[in-house]
């Protein structure tokens, strides 16, 4: 049997290969950003973000409600294909998301960190939901077993608070953090290592990358598929050559430069955590993980719709 660190492996790739086998192409939307107006999309406050401080300064996020068109496109995922779900929802932030710079550039979706494609989700969703149909989930107070729903929510409204709260970064990362390029810096004999966490653009082409290596029944480099998406973290795809470029300079990685970087990803595991809400009865705060009681399919389609419709009558 093989070690911990090879199952590991084996986990790693068997979530990005095997669900994989079968992507469904969604229908193309009807309308395209460029017929929006500015007054449709609202600015998102990337300090709300979970990786907001990985941002450079002036980058602009901003985001509207879905369409119809594309909650129908949505509404065709697999709930058991994992890449099915996240190309879903990167066709949703493809259609609701407009990104800026400080210097006039545009940006898509890809340049968003992958850290942050759920939070967005839910701040599109809750947009295109604001009369009600807050996704929510079954939970019990520890401290006096009341049960109660338990709202996902990335902003509060009148009716419930925000619920989401994000990893924290850890204290052994924050004296490596460099504030002005938005990078953790390590200089290991005499070499700088800038990591951070990755976009969306850079994690979509190594899981290309990996799926096709396997499909070609040649062996992946599991470790460095795992760091080097943090080396190229403030681009949304990186060429070929400077893949393989970055690849031979790993294989010649020292040991101690390839257990500082290795651990410094795995503390690099930043985004949302769990969801969070005192209880209604005697306010003790309640935890509970982001797992989605009827599968990532009910963030855009509701399940009985007609409660909405009856409340609209009344």
């Amino acid at each position: 049997m093989g070690n911990e660190k090879d199952k590991q492996q084996e986990d790693y790739l068997s979530r990005i290969v095997n669900t994989g086998k079968e992507e469904i192409a969604a229908p193309p939307t009807p309308k395209t950003k460029e017929n929006f107006n500015d007054g449709e999309y609202l600015m998102v406050d990337l300090a709300s973000l979970p990786l907001g401080i990985f941002y450079k300064a002036g980058t602009k996020i901003k985001i509207r409600a879905a369409l119809v068109s594309e909650v129908e496109a949505y509404s065709v995922v697999d709930d058991k294909n994992y890449l099915d779900v996240v190309e879903k929802m990167n066709q949703i932030l493809s259609s609701c998301i407009r990104v800026s710079y400080a210097d006039g550039r545009t940006g898509t979706y890809k340049d968003i960190k992958d850290g942050d494609r759920l939070f967005l989700i839910f701040q599109i969703r809750e947009l295109t939901f604001q009369k009600g149909n807050s996704l929510a989930k079954d939970t019990q107070c520890d401290a006096c077993s009341t049960e109660f729903k338990l709202p996902f929510r990335s902003t509060a409204n009148n009716e419930f608070p925000r619920t989401f709260v994000s990893h924290e970064m850890p204290d052994n990362l924050k004296k490596y953090f460099n504030s002005s390029n938005k990078t953790f810096d390590f200089k290991i004999d005499q070499v700088l290592y800038q990591l951070s966490p990755p976009s969306i653009g850079i994690q979509e082409q190594f899981f290309t990358n990996i799926r096709e290596t396997v499909q070609a029944q040649k062996k992946v480099n599991v470790s460095f598929t795992k760091i080097i998406p943090f080396i190229f973290s403030h681009k949304n795809s990186v060429p070929d050559k400077e893949v393989k470029e970055w690849e031979h300079r790993f294989k010649n990685l020292n040991m101690n430069t390839f257990q500082i970087l290795n651990k410094a990803v795995d503390l690099m595991q930043f985004g949302l955590k769990e969801l969070v809400m005192p209880c209604p009865n005697c306010g003790v705060e309640v935890h509970s993980d982001i797992t989605f009681p009827d599968g990532a399919s009910s963030l855009f389609v509701v399940s009985d719709p007609f409660d909405l419709f009856d409340a609209e009558q009344v």
